[in-house]
């Protein structure tokens, strides 16, 4: 069988040494076909070398070409080449790529190296989940609608406990998880759901993603959960904190808090909101980032969060954007292949998304107004 891997980069390479040395030697032994690696597939762009560690790198297009040829017959996913992993798998679905010839690793951290069939491995790449609705900073075009929450919204502990539990049957892996809002520091059972993140995910990469407006004022309590939990913090950096993101890196450092921020404040925010239905969403989804962060809300989790998110637009402005797209996690007749098709799969809400354009950065002034939200009315 000829196998293209993920990504030209370290990890690939040492996924194609496993198979060479491990996986193909087993495989000869008891009479099976052995994997030959025929190429990387790069994720786009243009720095993309032709070749990587003496094997051919290859774009998209040109292993759909070379997989419809069977020259290539399969795709292997390394666990850990999490980035983008689900944008790729939106793309080439729709062409008629089996999904039985889509692989996933085991992690490579894990003992036993094995590869198994990519719908019914119970991963994800990404996960996030809201802890608060509402936020503090109140952007303009903020698609959670976070300004439009009109009163604190925080998940019920224990219901969402038993989501997690129900996840769980389902994915029992997750490479990166993000704990979010709104502002996820409005909460003051923060570090219950640090630990029940971690709890269920042991060797997840798990962040909190906040404006840093909070963080001075947090207790030691909340820094202590985070090192206990070995779980960071994603700083969402907007001009508001630009005379204060030096005093809060220093705070994380002196904490020993792990973090990621960048070195200037966002000037602008992405809007793709619209109020005029298109009718290209699978054309939309394919490309549209936010359309793989797989989001956990209520007992349901969708391949984004406006499935969840659009009842505060639709209740401010007296509109009826659809609110579908999510999927049920106690269906008794859900399977994880069920659950990884569907959130691979577009729905009536892509249909007011479009492409996305800058607009200025912006807190909301109120009353606020659909130009705030949309960029076409």
């Amino acid at each position: 069988m000829n196998a293209a891997i993920l990504y030209p980069n370290k990890i690939s390479q040492q996924i194609k040494n496993l198979i060479d040395n491990f996986i193909n030697p087993t495989l000869n032994l008891v009479g099976k076909t052995k994997i030959n690696i025929a190429a990387y597939v790069s994720g786009g762009g243009v720095n993309n070398p032709d070749i990587f560690e003496d094997t051919a790198v290859i774009n998209l297009n040109q292993f759909r070409a070379l997989y419809y040829k069977k020259i290539i017959d399969a795709l292997i996913l390394p666990r850990e080449n999490l980035i983008g992993q689900l944008m790729l798998l939106a793309w080439i679905k729709p062409f008629n790529i089996n999904f039985n010839d889509v692989y996933l690793t085991k992690r490579l951290s894990n003992k036993g190296f094995a590869i198994e069939p990519y719908l019914s491995a119970k991963y994800l790449p990404y996960l996030e989940f809201h802890i608060a609705d509402q936020c503090n900073l109140n952007c303009k075009a903020c698609e959670h609608y976070s300004a439009l929450v009109n009163k604190p919204k925080f998940p019920i502990y224990e219901e969402f406990e038993k989501d997690m539990e129900q996840l769980h049957k389902f994915i029992d892996d997750i490479g990166r998880i993000r704990i979010l809002g709104g502002e996820p520091l409005l909460n003051p059972e923060i570090n219950k759901y640090i630990i029940l993140a971690r709890k269920f995910y042991t060797q997840s990469d798990i962040v909190v993603v906040t404006n840093a407006i909070l963080l001075p004022n947090m207790p030691k309590d909340f820094f202590e959960t985070l090192r206990q939990q070995n779980v960071g913090i994603h700083i969402s950096f907007y001009p508001p904190l630009e005379s204060k993101m030096e005093s809060i890196k220093n705070l994380l450092d002196s904490e020993a808090i792990r973090y990621r921020v960048e070195d200037e404040p966002a000037e602008f925010f992405t809007c793709k909101q619209t109020l005029k239905k298109h009718n290209q969403p699978l054309e939309i989804f394919m490309q549209c980032f936010q359309a793989h962060c797989n989001n956990l809300y209520e007992g349901k989790i969708a391949s984004c969060f406006l499935p969840f998110t659009t009842k505060y637009f639709n209740s401010y402005f007296q509109k009826n954007l659809p609110e579908d797209g999510a999927i049920d996690l106690y269906d008794e007749n859900l399977t994880t292949e069920i659950l990884k098709e569907r959130l691979l799969t577009p729905f009536e809400r892509c249909c007011y998304c479009t492409r996305p354009v800058n607009v200025k950065w912006q807190t909301v002034k109120f009353p606020s107004v659909l130009s705030d939200w949309v960029n076409e009315i």
